[in-house]
């Protein structure tokens, strides 16, 4: 009997599914005629870099910042349904370009990069030196700050810099001078402590501190010349040109109407907001016809 009884549970499931399918077959003109933009585009794994006012997980578990408001506009306009998780600058491009993950952010913008991915999000960016309104007084030139064998640069471990940040870095290593944190979040909690004299910093970074602290620090502008462009890229190879191609159209008119303005005010505030100037991508970065 029970034989009979499992019989008769595996006919009564496939009618089900059988007239689930003809069902859906009799209802999809309509479900097309309603599809959004990216249906079909699943579900796509998108890197965040964990950088204040940029992308920070609460202790609710909730995705916040720039990037996380970002995903969020990129999903509502496409379809896609992009799934967030945290990343360090050193996986960042390689979990992109091996296809670990498709979609990342924080991703510094080179010719030869373009070349395995398109580029949907890019700010104008470059970094500066964060230090102690004190220590900035008795060094005011980076002259004056290299001639101190006491003073310590703190630096985000493995981070891909622009070329004279990095030529800096790389004549203070050898000196003992250079101090590694895995992330800015460690950084700037080093710095704090008094552990580093100074940090190579983009100024998104201090997001969310205080008039006060701000009034004890100084910015300098030490690396003019070191302007570059970073954001969001899409693997190549891993991801369908049609996908790709909707999100680039989504990115790009999020960017004629304002939003991506709109949300780095938001969550970063207007003085440091006009450091994050969402740019045109380069037209080397333009991905070829969908065929």
């Amino acid at each position: 009997m029970q034989e009979q009884w499992a019989r008769c549970g595996r006919v009564w499931r496939r009618m089900a599914g059988a007239l689930g399918l003809a069902l859906g077959a009799l209802g999809a003109p309509a479900a097309q005629a309603a599809e959004p933009v990216g249906a079909g585009c699943g579900s796509l794994r998108v890197s965040l870099l964990p950088y204040p006012g940029v992308y920070e997980r609460g202790a609710d578990g909730e995705h916040r910042g720039f990037d996380a408001d970002v995903a969020r506009e990129l999903s509502a306009r496409t379809g896609c349904r992009l799934a967030i998780e945290s990343t360090n600058p050193t996986r960042l491009w390689p979990a992109l370009t091996s296809g670990l993950v498709p979609l990342t952010a924080g991703a510094i913008y080179t010719p030869e990069r373009a070349a395995e991915a398109d580029f949907l999000v890019l700010t104008r960016l470059r970094s500066m030196v964060l230090m102690p309104a004190a220590v900035a007084a008795a060094h005011p030139t980076r002259a004056a700050f290299d001639a101190n064998a006491q003073l310590r640069l703190g630096v985000v471990a493995r981070a891909k810099r622009a070329e004279s940040a990095q030529a800096w870095v790389d004549v203070l290593r050898p000196q003992g001078r250079i101090s590694d944190s895995q992330d800015m979040a460690g950084l700037l909690r080093a710095y704090e402590a008094g552990r580093v004299s100074a940090v190579l910093i983009l100024p998104g970074s201090l997001q969310g501190r205080s008039e006060a602290w701000m009034a004890q620090q100084r910015l300098m502008d030490w690396l003019p010349q070191d302007a570059f462009m970073a954001g969001w890229a899409v693997s190549k190879q891993h991801v369908p040109a049609a996908v790709r191609q909707r999100l680039k159209d989504a990115a790009e008119a999020a960017r004629l109407d304002g939003t991506w303005r709109r949300l780095a005010r938001k969550n970063l505030g207007e003085a440091i907001a006009h450091h994050y100037e969402v740019v045109p991508i380069p037209v080397s970065a333009a991905p070829p016809a969908a065929r």
